[in-house]
């Protein structure tokens, strides 16, 4: 298997190359492709985060993306077991990277985790990589 990873702050023309067979060829646009690859990343990983500062999320994380590179933001959201209202931000740094092989890695962001918003973790590294 390929390992695959995503420099946030690449241009679209790249990113497009880079993910000809994730269906950029295919009318997205290597933007789209990143916003995806960054929400399934981030909802993977930040369901990970929140296990390890124990508040189990029920059901998966739903996240949303805006921007791009180092303006990219991804905010997600759901609900733990115990009822709380779980969301986790995370703003690109000058660096950021998403890495699938073996897992989620999802590092170079500013990530902050809450439930009912209480800060329970904060990170530049979370997933299966950190």
């Amino acid at each position: 298997m390929r390992k695959k990873t995503v420099r946030a702050a690449l241009p679209a023309a790249l990113l497009c190359g880079a993910f000809l067979l994730s269906g950029c060829g295919d009318g997205g646009t290597g933007e789209d492709v990143s916003g995806t690859l960054a929400r399934n990343s981030a909802a993977e990983a930040g369901q990970l985060a929140f296990d390890q500062a124990g508040h189990e999320i029920d059901g998966d994380l739903t996240c949303t993306d805006e921007g791009t590179g180092e303006n990219l933001r991804v905010t997600c959201e759901g609900t733990t077991v115990d009822g709380g209202e779980a969301r986790m931000v995370a703003d690109a740094g000058s660096d950021p990277r998403i890495e699938t092989e073996g897992g989620v890695t999802f590092e170079g962001f500013t990530i902050v985790g809450t439930v009912d918003g209480e800060e329970v973790f904060r990170e530049d590294c979370i997933g299966i990589g950190c």
